[in-house]
């Protein structure tokens, strides 16, 4: 894989073996987590799910410019 990356001019960067502030899936969790649950009351699984589902699909439309800062590759890094 080394080999490979190099030859690609791939960076290869090791990460934490738990890092989910690292995962783009788990800052978008957090983020539908945000809209749809935190502070609401969902009387039925059924309404929690709408909640979840319409939060996900405001991700291109409504959630767009709020996101685009939150799902980002660029990171902090630190050398050795």
């Amino acid at each position: 894989m080394q080999g490979l990356a190099a030859e690609l001019s791939i960076t290869l960067m090791y990460l934490p073996s738990y890092s989910p502030n690292l995962n783009l899936i788990e800052r978008l969790w957090g983020f539908a987590k945000r809209e749809s649950v935190y502070g609401k009351y969902h009387a039925s699984f059924a309404s929690f799910r709408a909640a979840i589902e319409a939060t996900l699909g405001g991700v291109p439309t409504t959630h767009a410019a709020e996101l685009a800062s939150l799902m980002t590759l660029r990171f902090q890094t630190f050398e050795d």
